[in-house]
């Protein structure tokens, strides 16, 4: 099979949507060319699952409500020049966009966890706060667990890895990839509490794309209960989190907080809400953080444990330092899989209500390829 025709249909808007067909590809295929009804052609890449799938991925920007629309899909010999490179070093995975600095995901045990840092959005403009990895000259130098993008929780069965009293270990790289659409790693972690004793393992995928004025990070972590049961307890300590810049708070800068409810600023905490964006100046230029909750993760919509000092988090398990009813949401029995999905958009403008609503539908609400 070296081409087909693909038709993708949507009830709604989406923009920034990832699709994908599987594929039986030649022993020498290294690449794939999608072209649309209309003539455009589309960055597509060659994704190798660990299940030995193979399938094509592209992303639409824009597919407007009610809409239908036909792919070429060709398979073809020939490499392509990857825009996307991840590029392993001692202490990091160097991601670059076009020979420039997207982020660094440090993985060494110099620190309590892996975590990405800094990130930089499509302007050139530094999104994550310095300290305590690179501090800059006047920032705030609080909460030295907070470390540019980052996953981790108050109570793992009890241990707290959020303030890095337990540990997260990483252990191996499954993927490291470079490509024309995006860039993509894999990795394995141990997860340990505070007496050094394995509570669980967890995987880390990470993908990275550019598109025009903004950047986006994907995250889908996948926890496996190796160990034996394992609980994430109700605590607001957790779970996905960026530390922004001063320069970018409410309290310190020019920042202002939006969740998909119209609850803003300060009153924004501990809502429930599919997305949430921060957004202000940097260097008297607009920047903006859009912070996606996937529908199919635990207990959406979750809350929002986001600060006017600068802390940028979401998760399933905390609820009552919310002041909302308990849930019980954070067991896993022994050998139970739990997979959570979460996007993260950089962006060098501010973005519309309307706007986000399309683009958390891109997300969490692709449609079938046909």
């Amino acid at each position: 099979m070296d081409e087909l025709v693909v038709t993708v249909k949507t009830d709604q808007p989406l923009k920034a949507t990832f699709l994908s067909v599987e594929v039986v590809p030649a022993p020498d295929t290294k690449s794939a060319q999608v072209i649309s009804e209309d003539g455009r052609n589309f960055p597509a890449q060659l994704l190798r699952g660990i299940d030995g799938k193979c399938l094509v991925v592209w992303l639409e920007n824009q597919l407007p409500a009610n809409s239908k629309r036909s792919y070429k899909v060709t398979l073809k010999p020939e490499p392509v020049q990857p825009k996307v490179v991840l590029t392993q070093e001692q202490k990091w995975v160097n991601v670059t966009v076009n020979g420039q600095l997207f982020t660094r995901y440090y993985f060494t045990p110099e620190f309590a966890k892996p975590f990405c840092f800094p990130l930089v959005g499509p302007n050139g403009k530094v999104l994550t706060r310095g300290f305590p990895v690179e501090p800059r000259e006047g920032e705030t130098r609080d909460h030295p667990h907070h470390k540019g993008f980052w996953v981790a929780h108050g109570d793992v069965n009890g241990h707290d890895l959020w303030s890095e009293k337990g540990r997260i270990v990483h252990k191996v790289f499954e993927a490291l990839e470079s490509g024309p659409l995006f860039g993509l790693l894999r990795a394995r972690h141990d997860w340990l509490g505070v007496d050094g004793s394995k509570l669980c393992e967890a995987v880390q995928e990470l993908r990275f794309t550019e598109l025009q004025n903004m950047r986006i990070l994907d995250l889908t972590q996948t926890f496996i209960a190796t160990e034996g049961d394992i609980n994430f307890g109700d605590t607001k300590e957790g779970f996905v989190a960026i530390r922004i810049p001063d320069e970018l708070t409410l309290s310190r800068g020019t920042g202002h907080i939006l969740l998909s409810t119209g609850h803003r600023d300060k009153d924004a905490w501990g809502k429930r809400a599919k997305w949430c964006l921060y957004y202000g100046t940097i260097g008297g230029e607009p920047v903006a953080i859009a912070f996606f909750d996937h529908k199919d993760n635990r207990s959406f919509p979750n809350p929002w444990h986001v600060r006017d000092y600068g802390l940028f988090a979401n998760g399933p398990f905390g609820r009552k330092d919310f002041g909302l009813p308990p849930e019980d949401v954070g067991k896993l029995a022994k050998g139970e899989k739990l997979t959570l999905r979460y996007r993260i958009i950089l962006f060098s403008y501010h973005p519309t209500p309307e706007e986000l609503e399309e683009l958390w539908a891109g997300f969490a609400n692709p449609p079938s390829v046909q």
